[in-house]
């Protein structure tokens, strides 16, 4: 028995003719179904875009004590494609276990402790961020997600530059530079409970270290730009040593110039600059 089918039909003004199905495709109804990618959360009708300034998205924070190796968990918010962040401050070297097939950047501090830092694209994957400290006294972690990167620019190397300072309640930070500028200022002390970020940084995530024990508290905060000054860190206490660490999120150019307000090298409007 021959199978029958039940064409839908639609007249175009003429006649009857054989009805196209149309689905929504997130914009405009479209005659073919799009391809959907999952993006850890939900399907998505489209994969993530890069932009020219990735945008921070969530963090997670912990301090530890004496112990082999410490997790800290990607914060929930984070999906396909987002760059993770993640640092560890110990008395000794910090290696990544967990995920596997990054490399970590480890740089010895003057005050004898170690910060390793490594960026790598989110693939989904649950679990802890897991550093091996053995041997440390303490450590201190976070991990910050930024949206919008542009993964074909992943560094090996994520700091791009390093400046260390001794006893100091101000501490300056560099240029930021192109795309999004990660700052990351590690302060050593017993007693900090307070700071202030200049005009035109955002905070983002902070870890105080134990009030009364001599450790690290790891401070975050971001803001686009090039070439500017970005001022200085205010403490609310005069620090043992403080480091302050400048990472670039790298985005995709989109070949437009960009208006940044307060910095000297991108705020001035020409006949081409859009300002977004």
């Amino acid at each position: 028995m021959a199978r029958s089918t039940n064409p839908t039909m639609v007249w175009d003004g003429t006649k009857w003719v054989d009805g196209t199905k149309h689905v929504w495709d997130g914009v405009a109804w479209a005659g073919q179904p799009p391809v959907l990618v999952y993006d850890g959360s939900a399907w998505q009708v489209k994969a993530p875009v890069a932009s020219p300034y990735p945008a921070f998205t969530a963090s997670s924070a912990g301090v530890f004590g004496m112990a082999d190796h410490v997790g800290l968990p990607v914060p929930a918010q984070a999906r396909i494609l987002d760059f993770v962040v993640s640092v560890c401050v110990a008395t000794a070297p910090p290696q990544l276990i967990s995920p596997g097939g990054y490399v970590a950047q480890i740089c010895r501090l003057d005050s004898g402790h170690f910060v390793s830092i490594a960026m790598w694209p989110y693939d989904g994957r649950l679990g802890d961020v897991v550093w091996r400290v053995a041997g440390s006294t303490t450590a201190t972690t976070i991990n910050l997600v930024y949206r919008g990167g542009d993964v074909s620019s992943t560094p090996i190397a994520p700091v791009a530059e390093i400046e260390q300072h001794r006893a100091v309640s101000r501490v300056p930070l560099t240029a930021p530079g192109p795309s999004t500028s990660l700052f990351l200022v590690l302060v050593e002390s017993t007693d900090l409970t307070g700071y202030a970020w200049p005009e035109g940084i955002l905070a983002r995530a902070q870890q105080l270290g134990r009030f009364g024990a001599l450790g690290f508290s790891i401070l975050a905060a971001d803001t686009p730009g090039t070439g500017a000054s970005a001022g200085a860190l205010r403490l609310d206490t005069t620090a043992a040593s403080a480091v302050c660490l400048t990472i670039r999120v790298p985005g995709l150019d989109d070949g437009r110039p960009t208006w940044v307000l307060g910095d000297d090298s991108a705020s001035v409007l020409g006949s081409t600059t859009v300002l977004g």
